[in-house]
């Protein structure tokens, strides 16, 4: 998944580039560009290439396209060969969001950074440097471990920004530079551990909490008015595999569409631990939350859960049927937009095509409306999918 969707940034980046003064053209050919962009992580000599290339165009004057390599250069782990061209951009940005994705970049490769800290002292003590800009500098001196508790004016500002990301990551620096901040910082160490996240955990070890307070951050973070707050709440409880925070993701609120798609992702990579309560929740009401969540994962389990799904199809209970239909009829969906959750698309459909006859069944026999609605629903998804 993340190997398609850094192809898909670099092909963006491609065909927006190639309308500035100086294009990847130039650096690549124009009939290679792609393959050597898809390439550039797996191969010495194009990773030197990529990165000679999109060094270049971190002296653009164009704003959006020194984000853009940024990102392309920490995607590639290629950040470290442009440090002094990063440190350059976040002095001399015109604009918040250029200096910002400049200090963010920093941020994330902070144990290389010692060379550079007297640059980026010089960006706190200067008297002709914003105000935002000396925050960003302390933020990645903390980081670095290059700064104490005496710099912690620098970061007020930024604790109370309206934007969630940039007061996360002065709110982490905080809890780095005071120990023992115990729960005040921590949903905003939450947020920030979708955008970095051993910058985020660092901040957390800081913090003082134990464990068990951790995960009751967590569970309360997945109600959060922030987005990207239950987000990363999501994303942190995927990745630590604790079994009673995984099971409360099951328990979003049904309308938060995209919070129970990455609730999915994170049960889904968890499927050992939650196999029982996954089971359980098919027996739910097709309209709750824990329905819902249920569906999706098991959409993304894909393949080798597919006897599941049959069963479910073929189960006595109403509420089985229909969710093992939604199932099916999620998979298809996902097969015919192309999204790329499966390794093997071809062998998913397949699969999904086997899926018919008990549909079939289902959606003629089924004495529940709901289970005739979403057999018959996944049988025509399935149609659809073939003739496209």
């Amino acid at each position: 998944m993340k190997k398609y969707i850094l192809t898909l940034f670099v092909c963006t980046l491609i065909s927006q580039l190639n309308a500035a003064a100086k294009t990847p053209a130039q650096c690549f050919g124009s009939e290679s560009q792609k393959f050597i962009y898809e390439k550039a992580i797996s191969t010495t000599e194009d990773n030197e290439r990529i990165t000679v290339c999109l060094k270049d165009f971190l002296k653009s004057d164009n704003p959006a396209h020194i984000m853009e390599a940024l990102t392309a250069l920490q995607k590639s782990n290629n950040l470290s060969y442009a440090l002094s061209q990063t440190v350059n951009i976040l002095k001399n940005a015109d604009d918040a969001p250029t200096a910002f994705a400049a200090a963010s970049a920093l941020v994330s490769v902070s144990e290389e950074l010692a060379p550079y800290n007297k640059a980026l002292f010089n960006i706190v003590s200067s008297a002709n440097q914003e105000d935002y800009k000396k925050t960003l500098a302390v933020i990645i001196l903390a980081a670095s471990n290059a700064v104490d508790s005496g710099y912690t004016p620098f970061l007020n500002p930024a604790l109370t920004a309206q934007d969630p990301v940039l007061k996360a990551y002065a709110a982490a620096a905080y809890a780095l530079l005071i120990p023992d901040t115990k729960t005040r910082f921590i949903n905003d160490i939450i947020t920030l551990y979708g955008f970095d996240k051993p910058f985020a955990l660092r901040a957390y070890q800081n913090t003082g909490l134990k464990r068990k307070e951790l995960y009751s951050a967590l569970k309360t973070a997945l109600k959060n008015e922030e987005e990207i707050t239950r987000f990363s709440a999501v994303e942190w409880i995927g990745d630590d595999g604790d079994k009673k925070s995984l099971e409360a993701l099951f328990s979003l609120s049904y309308d938060d569409a995209s919070t129970i798609s990455a609730a999915a992702n994170a049960l889904a990579s968890n499927y050992d631990i939650i196999e029982a309560k996954l089971k359980k929740e098919m027996r739910s009401a097709p309209q709750s939350s824990a329905a819902a969540t249920s569906v999706m994962t098991y959409a993304l389990l894909g393949g080798e859960h597919f006897d599941d799904i049959d069963k479910y199809l073929q189960s006595s209970n109403a509420n089985e049927q229909a969710n093992g239909a939604r199932v099916v009829l999620s998979v298809a969906e996902i097969l015919q937009n192309k999204t790329p959750y499966y390794k093997n698309p071809q062998l998913e459909e397949q699969r999904v095509k086997k899926l018919i006859a008990p549909l079939g069944k289902l959606a003629n026999r089924a004495k529940d409306d709901t289970a005739k609605y979403y057999a018959d629903a996944a049988i025509k998804a399935i149609y659809n999918l073939i003739n496209d």
